[in-house]
């Protein structure tokens, strides 16, 4: 058995056992790990807490977008359960943008590997709209394919 096939079967038999914990034995095992446990009321809570801990332990956890993402949506889900995340629009190659800003007509190509303005190759939007604006701007934001933020 490979190495990384060992390490997922103990992974897999440390969050299965787990799920036979009561709530003091899993505060118990977290401040062996890891010290002070969060002040969750609910074993489940506290269950899903560790297995997710110890599997970011073993094998990484989320990606820093992933997690600042979800900071991002968890006051908004907490404020209104009903609200539901929209999904970034998909750009697909052969597309175009089109945005007119000062009174001229400015279109964007999507490519595989990036966008094409004016015969000139840019990895984002945002390089997009700098070129076009001369100020640093969110391009998603100024091709309208996003909401500026609120602000506070």
């Amino acid at each position: 058995m490979s190495d990384k096939k060992s390490i997922n079967k103990a992974i897999e038999s440390d969050v299965m056992g787990i799920t036979t914990l009561d709530l003091e034995s899993l505060r118990a095992g977290w401040r062996r790990r890891w010290g002070e446990p969060p002040h969750y009321r609910s074993r489940e809570l506290l269950a899903r807490a560790f297995a997710h801990r110890r599997q970011a332990e073993a094998a990484g956890d989320l990606p820093v977008s992933v997690q600042r993402r979800a900071s991002e949506l968890a006051p908004r889900l907490m404020a209104d359960r009903g609200y539901v995340p929209q999904a970034a629009p998909t750009l697909l190659p052969g597309s175009s943008l089109i945005r007119e800003w000062q009174g001229n007509r400015h279109e964007v190509a999507v490519t595989a590997d990036g966008f094409v303005y004016q015969g000139e190759k840019f990895r984002s939007l945002s390089q997009v709209a700098h070129h076009i604006t001369g100020t640093k701007w969110n391009g998603p934001v100024f091709f309208g394919l996003k909401r500026r933020a609120a602000s506070a």
